[in-house]
């Protein structure tokens, strides 16, 4: 029992993981369409700026700008609290994702443009 106590009082002590991310040139992707998105290279980091049309499945959604359409792969924790229609500009940044299927863009952030 003292050895358990004493690890909870060490792991109490000890601070949480920390992330921070570079910031400076290249630390954010600049902006782009989706045609040339869809051309770039797997693990591409992109940020585009657009709608979501519609929504596919479960994470999946259709993301729409004025040179095309592009599958987009949004986790519920990259979703704003804020309620978006398909009329919203959003701006979304991730990664391109190759696939035998075809490409998408896996998103982690997405900022409903005012």
């Amino acid at each position: 029992m003292k050895k358990i106590l004493a690890m909870l009082s060490i792991a109490a002590i000890l601070p949480l993981g920390a992330h921070a991310e570079f910031v400076g040139e290249g630390s954010t992707p600049a902006l782009t369409t989706v045609a040339k998105a869809l051309q770039a290279a797997d693990d591409s980091r992109v940020m585009l700026e657009g709608n979501i049309v519609r929504q596919i499945d479960h994470k999946h959604y259709e993301f729409k700008d004025a040179s095309g359409t592009a599958k987009v792969e949004i986790d519920s924790k990259y979703l704003p609290a804020e309620k978006f229609t398909a009329q919203s500009k959003v701006r979304l940044q991730g990664k391109v994702d190759k696939e035998f299927s075809g490409s998408k863009i896996d998103v982690k952030q997405v900022e409903i443009l005012k």
